[in-house]
């Protein structure tokens, strides 16, 4: 059988309609306050094989993105970006390719 595991989208509040529409099923809104937080709880998690931060609330939240990661096992956390040039064009081919190489594997939305 098959394994199947998730990715989680953290977005800011107006931007999670635009992940929903790019067909990202799992999209949780948090702001820098909250977004660590969230990591955290997310991180114990085994369903779960990415959760993508949005590199804007990263930045603004200071997180350490690599400290994240080798804090046990558990999905893989990154951050998507978020910027003008990133989402106009073809976005949902962007983000669908994006998030298959921080997976390794290509995914179905």
């Amino acid at each position: 059988m098959q394994e199947v595991r998730k990715v989680i989208i953290l977005a800011s509040r107006d931007k999670a309609p635009f992940y929903s529409l790019l067909g990202f099923q799992n999209v949780i809104v948090v702001d820098k306050n909250t977004v660590l937080q969230k990591i955290l709880e997310l991180k114990n998690r085994r369903d779960l094989a990415a959760i993508l931060v949005e590199a804007s609330i990263a930045r603004e939240a200071g997180l350490d993105i690599l400290g994240l990661n080798e804090k046990g096992l558990g999905p893989v956390v990154s951050m998507i970006p978020d910027d003008k040039h990133s989402i106009s064009g073809d976005p949902k081919g962007y983000y669908i390719k994006f998030v298959s190489r921080i997976i390794g594997y290509v995914i179905g939305v």
